[in-house]
């Protein structure tokens, strides 16, 4: 890839995500803000004569603020995950795993850690890791058919690599349909941060992911 398609693919992510942004902000959040809005009007005309359909408004408004504070910070989620900020990487995906495992119960999935780096990892890098860790664990529990997956997060002096191992169905990488939109948008959050993905998959043999990234 050169570097104008490499520059070319950073700004078509770049507007698709300040596009999904935009949506979720007019469609979400200032809908909700705009009938909290019209809810607390309505307590403050009706609170001088029947306080108590004033109250009623007022819970009706405090909900919808509840909401409107849950999809802001999905949306921020979208951006950079909270978990990582509160939690790391490592924790970050264990969490992955742990959600995998309550929505598919016959599904086990464990992580592991190996490694240690001199510095902190870039929020960056970690950002693409667990995008591409979450990814991956909802390709295994929407089409693997799997009973056991495995994320390995492995620290190398000038290097992270995770590898995401399922004993799923498998499929024939070659043939993967151009609107497969998961599998090839971790492959350029890899290319984008000068790091590699590879798939290996065959059918009934399960499936194997492996992202390089390189470190500063």
């Amino acid at each position: 890839m050169t570097a104008e398609e490499f520059a070319e693919r950073a700004i078509e992510a770049q507007e698709a995500e300040r596009a999904r942004l935009a949506r979720e902000i007019h469609d979400g959040i200032a809908q909700r803000l705009a009938s909290v809005g019209f809810h607390l009007s309505a307590a403050l005309r009706a609170l001088p004569y029947t306080p108590s359909e004033a109250r009623r408004q007022i819970e009706i408004a405090r909900g919808l603020a509840d909401l409107a504070f849950a999809e802001t910070r999905a949306a921020i989620g979208g951006l950079r995950p909270p978990v990582l900020d509160d939690l790391g990487l490592p924790a970050a995906l264990a969490g992955l795993a742990r959600e995998a495992s309550a929505r598919e119960p016959s599904l086990d999935v464990t992580v592991t850690v190996s490694g240690e780096l001199e510095a902190p990892l870039p929020d960056h890098l970690q950002t693409a890791l667990y995008r591409i860790a979450q990814e991956a664990v909802a390709n295994v529990l929407r089409h693997a058919g799997a009973l056991s997956a495995a994320l390995l997060l492995e620290y190398e002096r000038d290097r992270v690599r995770l590898i995401v191992v399922d004993d799923g169905q498998g499929f024939d990488p070659r043939h993967v349909p151009p609107d497969s939109w998961g599998l090839h948008g971790m492959t350029e959050r890899a290319e984008l941060l000068r790091g590699r993905l590879t798939i290996r998959s065959r059918p009934d043999d399960g499936t194997t992911i492996r992202v390089v990234l390189p470190l500063p």
